[in-house]
């Protein structure tokens, strides 16, 4: 069964991946002691698809309850020897909504400029957790290749991955970054980007909520972040658009060129 489209706040995550038969990895989740980075928020999640011969490929996966609803065994096989870790939150739904809002986000401890009462900008504090323990938990007894650490990320996962460069991944894949949040502190960003960065954009995207047509073509401001990183100077920017797909469509259509990118050699 597909995953229901589109995921929203609310709609439980089926990860059939658990129990489907895969004959390249091993599907585990747990949850990691690392405490969360919004006070009061949910813990941490790991989901893991361990190789059964691995090649030292890693491909970290955010909002990994929702990334591994899309994962299915046919992608793995098509990547014997790649690690896929999720990093998700200890909830049944597909996206944590306050948290992965707060953990993405870029700017500092605010409320959400687009929604009052939540809170935002803790992108700061979360990467350390990322890089640090959370990586520490997720990559225990594999054996990782430096070179090929590779970090996704959807929609706000995608602007958390925009702001993990330059840093601890090699290789970053961003699918539909929400520029939209904030498309000063994103392109101020792109600025700082290096290493091999692959966009994956939807030629139907329209943000949730909206009326009238769907656009022709990508976002606007998703072009523009484009537009800068390719003008930076060590970027290896590789865009991919996805014809028909809409935002959250574009979820499961990166998925198997970022499993390419963690894969490559």
């Amino acid at each position: 069964m597909t995953p229901s489209l589109p995921p929203h706040h609310g709609r439980k995550a089926a990860l059939e991946i658990l129990c489907a038969p895969c004959a390249t990895h091993r599907i585990e989740v747990f949850d990691p002691a690392v405490a969360p980075n919004l006070p009061g928020g949910l813990g941490y999640r790991l989901f893991r698809a361990v190789p059964r011969a691995g090649d030292g490929g890693v491909l970290w996966l955010l909002d990994g309850n929702g990334a591994f609803d899309f994962l299915t065994p046919g992608m793995l096989e098509r990547v014997p020897g790649v690690a896929v870790i999720g990093v998700g939150y200890q909830t049944d739904e597909q996206f944590a909504r306050s948290e992965r809002v707060y953990d993405y986000t870029p700017g500092g401890d605010r409320p959400d400029p687009h929604h009052p009462g939540r809170r935002a900008g803790g992108v700061a504090g979360f990467l350390p957790l990322l890089t640090g323990p959370l990586r520490a938990a997720g990559e225990a007894g594999l054996s990782v290749d430096p070179a090929r650490r590779t970090l996704w990320g959807h929609s706000f996962g995608g602007l958390c991955a925009l702001a993990a460069m330059p840093g601890g991944f090699a290789r970053h894949a961003l699918a539909s970054p929400s520029v939209w949040w904030d498309e000063p502190a994103a392109l101020a960003l792109a600025r700082c980007a290096r290493g091999t960065v692959l966009l994956s954009l939807g030629d139907r995207e329209q943000r949730t909520g909206s009326t009238g047509p769907a656009p022709q073509g990508p976002p606007p401001a998703a072009l523009r972040l484009a537009e800068v990183l390719r003008a930076q100077p060590g970027v290896d920017l590789r865009l991919s658009v996805h014809p028909g797909a809409g935002h959250i469509a574009t979820l499961p259509a990166s998925l198997p060129d970022a499993l390419s990118l963690a894969a490559a050699r």
